[in-house]
């Protein structure tokens, strides 16, 4: 016969990403773990630390390094639910990590998709 058992099992071809890919939990798009910022809780007080390291202990959640995807999480209060925190948890160590560490527009912002002809000021023609 000649074909590879995987693409008789209906794999695509795509190559896979170099290292462990996490999702961002105020996004949710997939990113290799190298490209976002790790947030861990802390036992003692209910808070949410930024783990630069990315070595901290316990359960792990993911962001994308840009501040709308902090406002993402916040406003849909993932961030607390992907740790898996009993209760209601302190962000503000993690909003004042972003605002010092991260400015408020990225260029690898996953909101940050306007076309050339957008920020031109021209808008596309209509079909009708």
């Amino acid at each position: 016969m000649g074909t590879c058992p995987e693409s008789m099992s209906g794999r695509s071809e795509t190559p896979r990403p170099d290292g462990p890919v996490r999702t961002c939990v105020g996004c949710r798009g997939r990113a290799p773990r190298s490209a976002l910022v790790r947030l861990v809780l802390d036992d003692v007080t209910p808070r949410v630390a930024v783990d630069p390291e990315r070595s901290a202990p316990g359960r792990g959640a993911w962001l994308h390094p840009s501040r709308e995807c902090l406002d993402l999480a916040l406003r849909r209060r993932a961030i607390g639910r992907a740790l898996r925190a009993a209760g209601p948890v302190g962000t503000d160590a993690v909003a004042a990590w972003f605002d010092q560490h991260i400015s408020r527009r990225t260029p690898d912002a996953p909101g940050d998709h306007e076309s050339s002809t957008e920020k031109a000021g021209w808008k596309p023609m209509g079909t009708r």
